[in-house]
């Protein structure tokens, strides 16, 4: 029994190693270019771009960039596809009706195994807006109180990895619950109506559901930050390495112009997407717009091994 034990967790850590390595080289392969210095300029013809954009606050440097006109100013022809979530983002982006998405460090890393040509460009913002909104009236009080109940969750999205974290933290169980795959314009019907009894969504919708449920709301905090991160191909980035660079010229103009222009950014933001004020409020403190390459252990590791040890678990 111990020798059996032994093996499969030396079998882990042989995976944990081979995941590291695969973190690695998926990040700093798609942010090579902002390690070069400044680009050589440009002579060439205007070129297209179509990007699936997570049509929210956490998406908003790519918007902005096209506000502002610094796609035009670097010689790019930016087409913006509207997606309520960056899992949906993603998806055009792996069925090819789209060369870059605005997507969660999670979206990515649950889709690397199956789509290895996947890209990260690097990040344009960091987040802390999921919860678990849950109703008092279904008996849920404390988080123990979660155990046998409906949570309605996106699938294979950041906040599928971040509900298994928090509840495993909670010392309750997947197996506990039942996980029901939603979109998140759906999460208000569902919790209101009763098909499910709590959802792990991030903001606005944690923040609207709230607000719906009134004092029949009880919601906790979902987890650590998250990186809002830039997605592309691997084929798409060896054809069009210029229009990459000039991409990310673009996104780090915006993140200077919100950094300088806080108010008339937030105000933007709230047009364009059409927030209520008290929203926009209660948000805009809560993100940070900047175009980085974070640490492979904050985004890539963690979340793959806990994607591995899924796997693992179901086997066992």
């Amino acid at each position: 029994m111990e020798d059996e034990k032994r093996e499969r967790w030396e079998s882990r850590a042989w995976i944990w190693i081979l995941v590291a390595v695969i973190a690695v080289v998926f990040v700093v392969a798609g942010f090579y270019w902002l390690r070069r210095g400044e680009p050589e300029e440009y002579t060439g013809p205007v070129e297209n771009i179509t990007i699936a954009g997570y049509a929210g606050e956490a998406g908003a440097l790519v918007y902005i960039a096209n506000e502002q006109g610094f796609y035009k100013e670097n010689d790019l022809d930016v087409t913006i596809k509207d997606y309520q979530s960056g899992k949906a983002a993603a998806d055009a982006l792996i069925a090819g009706e789209a060369d870059i998405s605005t997507s969660a460090d999670l979206v990515f890393v649950s889709n690397a195994f199956e789509h290895t040509d996947l890209r990260v460009l690097g990040t344009v913002a960091t987040f802390e807006t999921k919860e678990l909104v849950a109703r008092k009236d279904k008996g849920i009080k404390a988080i123990n109180d979660l155990v046998g109940k409906k949570i309605g969750v996106t699938k294979k999205s950041g906040a599928e990895f971040q509900l298994g974290v928090f509840l495993t933290y909670n010392g309750i169980s997947q197996e506990d619950v039942k996980l029901v795959d939603l979109k998140p314009p759906e999460m208000m019907g569902a919790i209101s109506n009763g098909d499910v009894d709590a959802v792990f969504v991030w903001d606005p919708y944690a923040f609207n559901i709230k607000k719906q449920l009134g004092d029949n709301a009880i919601s906790w905090r979902g987890g650590e930050d998250f990186y809002f991160v830039l997605l592309t191909k691997e084929g798409w980035l060896d054809k069009n390495p210029a229009a990459a660079e000039r991409f990310m010229k673009s996104m780090l103009e915006a993140e200077e112009y919100i950094n300088d222009n806080s108010e008339e950014a937030k105000e933007f933001v709230e047009d364009r997407f059409d927030y209520e004020s008290d929203y926009i409020d209660y948000s805009w403190p809560k993100q940070e717009y900047a175009v980085m390459l974070p640490s492979y252990v904050d985004f890539g590791v963690t979340p793959v091994w806990w994607t591995v040890e899924g796997y693992l678990n179901q086997a066992a």
